[in-house]
């Protein structure tokens, strides 16, 4: 008798861990990649949405072969409106001030429509990065990798949504001509 309880209590041990292991956990959301194709234009429209909330003299005052690397993202929702955006912990947290993010840029990007059917409900990122069209290396090597490994945006919402991730973009930026 003492056998068949040990047995039992083994056996309903065993699925209980058996169980355990396949906790519920949430569907993740799906990450898709879209190529510079067809989609190059997006990533064009977000940039001149930036455009005026760059602080200029702040990147040109950058030393020779300071990059500058961020990522923007964007929720869309079912009717092709901007309803969030996201910035890394590198704009966020302003410790460049090369972006001004206040209530404007976040209006701007606001206002923007997106016709294309595919980025519907979803969230678009933007990894953009700045630099100047000679340096051949990065001497700010330190707050480089603190931009990369903080490169994907805190994403707040509370929406299901697939996140798109479009074409890195590197904006090669000139010194003024005095």
């Amino acid at each position: 008798m003492k056998g068949i309880i040990i047995s039992i209590s083994f056996l309903l041990s065993f699925v209980n861990i058996c169980l355990s292991q396949e906790s519920k956990v949430e569907e993740l959301t799906s990450i898709v990649i879209t190529s510079s194709g067809q989609k190059a234009d997006m990533r064009v429209a977000i940039l001149k949405r930036l455009d005026k909330y760059i602080k200029s003299e702040a990147l040109f005052n950058k030393p020779k072969n300071s990059a500058f690397l961020f990522s923007v993202g964007l929720s869309v929702d079912s009717l092709g409106n901007v309803d969030d955006i996201f910035f890394s912990d590198s704009v966020t947290k302003n410790k460049t001030k090369i972006i001004v993010v206040n209530e404007h840029l976040i209006a701007d990007f606001k206002k923007m429509h997106l016709d294309d059917f595919d980025y519907r409900s979803k969230i678009l990122v933007l990894p953009i990065l700045f630099k100047r069209p000679d340096d051949d290396k990065i001497s700010n090597l330190n707050e480089f990798l603190s931009s990369f490994s903080s490169l994907w945006p805190v994403i707040k919402t509370s929406n299901k949504h697939r996140v798109i991730l479009l074409e890195p973009f590197i904006n090669i930026f000139f010194d003024p001509i005095n």
